[in-house]
């Protein structure tokens, strides 16, 4: 079907193919050849609402095949990285931006050692695309961040001093002119309460996925974050009361996040159960969690979508595990 001349039928089927290689594992390995042989012509021949389904089928093969992309892995990297540098009108963009989430996809399956030598130019291109006006590639390029950075870790802090600052700039956009007012002015859109349910915008759906990679990004980086953590940590507490639950839930993993990070920069051993208490919990951590559970419980106290309830009460029970159950107690 991703050979036939109706491109509205290549385009599910490509689509279709995409979400069952995202769950195929090593099962996808018999038709690995078939596949890449189809999915790479698609990249150079087919329409333009086609390549990027195309190309996030190859970040989803890279995904489930593991070591098994390699022969695959240079090919694909060399197009990936010009769709990353494309310009142009929005469905470019548009490619541009599933470009730089594949490359990822791509790297975390074939690893840091392969992935290595082209770093610096995927991350220098997927830093350019923020410059660009537009909230599809800035999404992007935080997705990209998060991922690479759980795969390179500690290499990864060389590119903190620009990504950190991008973060902040995009958790303290402004987003009353999404609702056709100037912030202040009208009294009846001051309250959360007069948001519609379920209501997201774009810069709403751009700081969510920016709390994602944040969070990952101290994990990852740890001590060389630390400069950026009070300013970041101010702004994810203010997202607690943002009128999107997808943001709410995204800040809540991620003040988490920070305070597990604390405590594995304090000590790498895990809390252990028991009297007397074995692994004592740091100023540092301390300090975060007298930040972030005050605001996460007055957050608990109105929530009112069950998602984030649930993301809430998960969090609570992992870092009552990582650090102790002191964490909740003042």
């Amino acid at each position: 079907m991703t050979s036939d001349s109706n491109p509205t039928i290549v385009k599910y089927a490509t689509n279709a193919l995409d979400c069952i290689l995202e769950s195929m594992g090593d099962a996808s390995l018999a038709y690995l050849p078939q596949l890449m042989e189809r999915l790479v012509a698609l990249l150079e021949s087919s329409p333009t609402e086609v390549k990027p389904i195309a190309l996030s089928a190859i970040g989803s093969a890279a995904h489930s095949s593991g070591e098994a992309f390699a022969p695959y892995f240079n090919e694909v990297v060399a197009r990936i990285k010009h769709a990353m540098a494309l310009t142009g009108d929005d469905d470019t963009l548009a490619l541009r931006g599933v470009a730089t989430d594949t490359i990822s996809t791509v790297a975390e399956a074939a690893g840091r050692d392969a992935f290595r030598p082209h770093l610096d130019e995927c991350t220098q291109l997927a830093m350019q695309g923020m410059e660009i006006d537009s909230a599809t590639l800035r999404e992007s390029a935080f997705c990209y961040v998060g991922v690479m950075s759980r795969v390179f870790e500690g290499e990864f802090a060389k590119y903190l001093s620009y990504i950190a600052p991008q973060i902040l700039q995009t958790l303290r956009m402004d987003e009353s002119s999404a609702f056709g007012y100037d912030s202040g002015e009208d009294p009846e859109m001051e309250d959360d309460d007069d948001m519609p349910l379920g209501f997201n915008t774009a810069i709403s759906d751009e700081k969510e996925v920016a709390a994602d990679a944040v969070g990952q990004l101290f994990a990852s980086t740890t001590t060389a974050f630390l400069p950026y953590v009070e300013e970041i940590t101010a702004e994810l507490i203010k997202l607690l009361d943002h009128f999107s639950d997808t943001a709410r839930k995204a800040a809540t993993v991620a003040l988490f996040t920070f305070v597990r990070t604390f405590s594995k920069i304090a000590s790498p051993d895990p809390w252990m159960p028991g009297v007397p208490l074995r692994v004592a919990i740091d100023e540092n951590t301390q300090s975060m969690i007298k930040l972030v559970l005050p605001a996460v419980l007055r957050m608990w106290e109105d929530e009112d979508d069950k998602m984030v309830v649930t993301q809430l009460c998960t969090e609570l029970r992992l870092i009552m595990k990582d650090v102790g159950p002191a964490t909740t107690i003042e």
